[in-house]
């Protein structure tokens, strides 16, 4: 593979050297985990090797790393993810959005990135603005208390579908946190009933949008006081100018929800770079393209040393147990009993990996063979022993199996 051979042939010690002042200590060590893990992660080194209880032949099949800069294993983890998620979904019309940071922002988010998190949440926010007809409730003459039953009428949606992802790179693999959503063209009123939302009120959006990324820069918790001051100059600043934070909508309603799912998710668990887009590497110096979408997909082609290449990928692993998804409302784990039941009649796609694994799925797909079964005697093999990378020792273990 294009990427392993590149951080084969640099000193990846003096490059985390030089990288470490910019993390901390826990993340920083998830960061030399993440690299380790990605190196290890072959069918030499880490392997399930199973043998036929008839024949005795054996058939080795690769254990997933599960780094982050890993292609193989990333794109299996996000074709799971993809499946496990469109099966989840409720079978009605879904919109797909974008939201952006702007370039004077971007910088707070790598030095404090729970503050992506926070955007998560702000978007949920927004929408729960707009299904719970907030503005309406607000401009009513006889004000109803938040707590009465009467607050919300039988046209409020309480129960919604949210799901965003988050992203901290571009095509030109820079450091541009952005947050796919994908939000439900409707919901449940309070008597669970179900009901279409026929149009967002964008303005509204864009400008809560802008207001929410703003208060959440300037609350930031940042390591230094001179950062902290900056944050909160930048971002004051904004306030004052006309400046309308990006915000992009879908053309189309998305009645197509596996492929909705798979567009966001395909960079859940990979190198921000596609390897394919790996023109060179020689001399030190590594040269790549990507399609400027600023220039109507124009390519562009770079060069850079080595180490900074290694440096602007590295920059995207992110701290250790981070959730790079969240769900909200009726997509959360914490669903009205009732509800979710009625939810499970509204699904109607099924996962292709509910029944079997993704290695036989593929392989079927491929060859028309059971990478389970002997080729031979044609029953079911067993697992003789394990080989895998052991996070905790830094090296590569195994296990063997008797019967």
């Amino acid at each position: 593979m294009q990427l392993k051979h590149i951080f084969s042939n640099i000193n990846i010690a003096n490059l985390l050297l030089k990288i470490k002042k910019y993390f901390n200590d826990e993340h920083f060590s998830n960061i030399t985990e993440t690299i380790q893990k990605f190196q290890a992660c072959s069918l030499e080194k880490c392997f399930a090797l199973y043998e036929c209880p008839i024949c005795k032949a054996t058939h080795k099949f690769k254990v997933t790393c599960k780094s982050r800069l890993c292609p193989s294993c990333g794109k299996k983890y996000s074709a799971i993810w993809a499946e496990k998620t469109a099966s989840s979904l409720i079978d009605v019309k879904h919109r797909a959005v974008l939201f952006t940071i702007p370039k004077e922002l971007r910088e707070f988010f790598f030095y404090d990135r729970n503050l992506l998190t926070k955007l998560t949440y702000a978007i949920n926010d927004i929408f729960q603005y707009q299904f719970h007809n907030i503005k309406r409730k607000n401009e009513r003459v006889h004000k109803i208390g938040k707590y009465s039953k009467k607050y919300f009428t039988n046209s409020d949606i309480l129960h919604y579908g949210l799901i965003t992802v988050i992203h901290t790179f571009g095509r030109d693999f820079k450091w541009n946190p952005h947050i796919h959503a994908i939000v439900t063209l409707g919901g449940f009123n309070k008597n669970h009933k179900y009901l279409e939302k026929k149009y967002f009120h964008i303005n509204s959006i864009v400008g809560q949008w802008k207001k929410l990324v703003i208060d959440i820069v300037k609350n930031g918790n940042y390591e230094n006081e001179k950062l902290k001051k900056k944050a909160y100059h930048v971002a004051s600043q904004l306030y004052h100018k006309n400046t309308r934070f990006f915000f992009d909508v879908a053309k189309n309603d998305l009645n197509n929800n596996i492929k909705a799912i798979k567009y966001i998710g395909r960079y859940l668990s990979r190198a921000p770079i596609a390897e394919y887009k790996i023109i060179d590497y020689s001399d030190g110096n590594v040269t790549f393209y990507y399609e400027d979408l600023a220039n109507n997909k124009e390519r562009v082609e770079l060069t850079l040393d080595v180490e900074t290449f290694l440096s602007k990928l590295i920059i995207h692993i992110p701290p250790k147990h981070f959730k790079m998804i969240k769900r909200f409302g009726i997509y959360s784990r914490n669903v009205n009993k009732e509800i979710k039941s009625i939810m499970e009649t509204m699904r109607k796609y099924v996962s292709k990996y509910s029944k079997s694994t993704f290695y036989q799925i593929e392989t079927w797909d491929t060859f028309q063979v059971n990478p389970f079964y002997c080729f031979k005697c044609h029953v079911k093999m067993r697992i003789k022993e394990i080989t895998y990378f052991s996070s905790r020792t830094g090296s590569i273990r195994y296990k063997e199996y008797s019967y």
